[in-house]
Formats: structure tokens, sequence, C-alpha cells
């Protein structure tokens, strides 16, 4: 979970570092996008499997899920503080520059197309600030988010992890 966190913090930081420069790039925003998905499943899938090597191999369905979901959290909690802390914190500027930016190519692309001038008005008064600076209770909502694809993620990913052996009792988690 603590490598997960740190790994997260550090592509979004990447993330926010590169992205004024990669803008204009669709197929970079989603390359971005998918390796930033692929990462995040890939850091519980990779925590699971280590989780059932350290428990000689042998876990069950119930631990399988609590670890997996546990690193899930964990690392998400870094790509969600990260996600609050730029804007807010680290470049207050931030949300304004991309506000800016995205308005600009968003009226561009509504030109080109032919769009009549009050869509083009409609659509740019719809960006706000608000929208790019997310405040403390939408970032906990969004983790929430997080944490409902990361409930199904580790179901899945517990399933195919878990190992119960005829001959080893299975270790289970000391209860609280």
């Amino acid at each position: 979970g603590a490598i997960g966190f740190m790994v997260m913090c550090i592509i979004s930081f990447l993330s926010y570092f590169f992205y004024r420069q990669l803008f204009g790039s669709f197929f970079m925003q989603i390359t971005i996008g998918i390796l930033f998905f692929g990462i995040s499943i890939f850091i519980p899938i990779w925590g699971g499997i280590t989780f059932r090597r350290e428990q000689g191999g042998v876990v069950s369905f119930k631990d399988a899920f609590l670890a997996v979901f546990i690193i899930y959290a964990v690392s998400s909690l870094g790509s969600s503080s990260m996600q609050y802390l730029i804007p807010n914190v680290i470049d207050t500027e931030y949300p304004e520059q991309l506000l800016q930016l995205i308005k600009n190519t968003t009226q561009e692309s509504m030109e080109k197309f032919g769009a009549p001038d009050e869509q083009i008005e409609k659509t740019m008064s719809e960006f706000t600030l608000e929208k790019f600076k997310p405040t403390l209770f939408q970032t906990a909502k969004s983790y929430g988010g997080y944490m409902l694809f990361g409930i199904v993620l580790s179901l899945i990913i517990a399933a195919f992890i878990k190992r119960n052996s005829e001959n080893k009792p299975v270790q289970e988690f000391p209860s609280s």
C-alpha cells in the first residue's frame, strides 16, 4: 500500500507537470490515462500476490480481499491527495491556467466546426474555475467513487489469488 501510495503520488505529479504540454495531443492524454488506470490495477494485483506468497502460498478469499482492498485504498489515497493538493496548495495558479487553456482550445475547435456564436458563448460560460479547483468535499466524494471501484476490483483479484490447501489450515488475519 505504501509503495502504491508513493507511485500514485509520483504519477499524479508527473501528469500535472506535463499536462499543459500534452494538452493538445489527444493521443498522449489517452495514453497517460490508460497508463494511470493500468498502474492503479497492477498495484493491488502485485500486492495481493505478494501477500499470498508471504502467507506461505495459502490465503483465504476474505484475507485476500482485505489485503487487496487495503492496498488499493492506500494507493488511491495517494492519487486523491495529489488531486487536491496540486491546485489548492502546490500550484494555486494551475486551475486558472488550465481553465484558460481548455476554454481557448474548445473555442478554437467549435469555431473550426462552424458552431454558432451563441452556442460557443453558452459553452464558454459553463467553464468555471470551481471545476478545476476541487474542494476537500469533492476530493473525498471522488475518493469514495474510487473505493466503490476498489471493492469490485478487490473481489475479482481475491477470487484469482485465493489459495486453499488440503493439508494446511488457512491463516486468517487476527480478529480484533
